[in-house]
């Protein structure tokens, strides 16, 4: 790929990776911080810097830390956050694309990045380019990386990902050998780091899995270093592996919605008291109130019948913008510090809610979705229990057409 080639993937990439967001410290309101639709999505970057800090402790000292912004840094904005994590010490960053990657490296990030799910056809000279590691895993990837290596006079560092049990990328534990055999005619090739990534290290029923996988990883590493490759860095614990496996092998950890705070749905129980603070929250605003009477039904379909007059709110968010439609008549939200339940279905723009409980109600009050409010509270897990998901897909899931406000002291 020629320079004036990953310039043109430069200029898609960075539209669609940092577009939208605000860098906004506000003491006002985020409506008048941001000047359109009251609808928004707060991060909190000291709740971030905290969460990072709690993570590196933990793992203790000689031990690095890759910090996952893939997905948008799971939808709180993976620049900003990645700003605020390399300022607070991440030795790394993880991503899934190199396109991901490539906007990290426009906006300024300097650390290095590995490419969590390799690089397609085509792609291998910009990784080269902007200094992008990829995850490898097949010969043919590898080829291409080695021919734009020695292209560019150098020689390229990845990370083989073994499959220990996972099922989904990697070289098969079984087939290490014949992989690292074939690796040694690659001269341009230079293995860096050797990976994988556990099942369900937060589920104790699978322990023997877990095990299994830990056992497998160390042993594909002994094999690589008796092929006479000497990979500086393993790594094999993602968020669930950190603070229910420490004895997981590796000198790399990988914390991902660990790092956001999400860790209800994904850590066992015992780690109940961990530290970690929600870093996202999304608010909107009542745009209308209107008496309904009783009987009368709310929103499409029909779903929901007034069983008394009620007043109702309309708010502008709905499932376009990732408020799922799944909380239909099912989640609640927080106006003037009482649940208000949603009523009727969540349209693509807009959601109603009945708000007949809520003393001295009144358009334009604050509607928090997601997050706490005075001493109440709705995480990213609760909605992702009610929607029948993950709440990994509720953060992810916040639209770009919500803008992200990101505050620090």
């Amino acid at each position: 790929m020629s320079r004036s080639k990953s310039g043109y993937f430069r200029s898609l990439v960075l539209p669609a990776l940092i577009a939208n967001v605000s860098d906004s410290t506000h003491d006002k309101s985020p409506l008048d911080t941001i000047g359109c639709r009251p609808t928004w999505a707060e991060i909190d970057l000291d709740a971030l810097a905290a969460n990072f800090l709690a993570i590196k402790n933990r793992v203790g000292p000689g031990v690095r830390v890759m910090a996952v912004v893939k997905a948008n840094a799971y939808g709180h904005g993976s620049v900003y956050c990645a700003r605020r994590l390399a300022k607070e010490g991440a030795d790394w960053f993880g991503v899934a694309l190199p396109e991901e990657g490539i906007g990290l490296r426009v906006s300024g990030i300097t650390q290095p990045i590995l490419c969590l799910a390799g690089f397609w056809d085509g792609q291998a000279a910009a990784c080269i380019q902007e200094r992008l590691v990829p995850v490898v895993y097949r010969l043919d990837l590898i080829e291409a990386l080695d021919s734009a290596a020695r292209d560019a006079g150098m020689v390229a560092d990845v990370h083989v990902k073994i499959d220990t049990g996972m099922g989904r990328l990697g070289v098969r534990f079984d087939e290490a050998v014949e992989f690292a055999d074939a690796l040694k005619r690659f001269e341009h090739i230079r293995v860096d780091g050797l990976m994988t990534h556990f099942a369900a290290a937060d589920d104790p029923t699978c322990e023997t899995l877990t095990d299994d996988q830990m056992k497998r990883f160390e042993n594909v590493a002994t094999l690589f270093r008796a092929h006479g490759f000497a990979p500086r860095y393993l790594h094999s614990a993602n968020s669930a592996g950190i603070f229910s496996h420490p004895e997981a092998p590796g000198n790399m950890v990988r914390p991902g919605g660990v790092l956001y705070g999400i860790w209800r749905d994904i850590l066992p129980a015992s780690t109940e008291n961990n530290g970690l603070r929600p870093v996202m929250s999304v608010h909107s605003r009542i745009i209308l109130l209107k008496w309904v009477p009783k009987g009368e039904t709310i929103g499409y379909g029909c779903t929901f019948e007034a069983s008394r007059k009620s007043l109702v709110a309309t708010v502008p968010i709905g499932y376009d913008d990732g408020y799922l439609r799944g909380l239909s008549n099912r989640s609640h939200v927080i106006v003037r510090g009482t649940f208000a339940p949603v009523v009727g279905r969540i349209s693509m723009d807009l959601t109603i809610l009945d708000v007949t409980s809520v003393d001295g109600v009144e358009l334009g009050d604050p509607v928090t979705l997601l997050g706490r409010d005075g001493d109440l509270e709705i995480p990213a897990e609760e909605l992702a229990r009610i929607a029948g998901t993950f709440s990994y897909e509720v953060t992810c899931g916040i639209g770009a057409r919500v803008p992200r406000v990101y505050s620090s002291k």
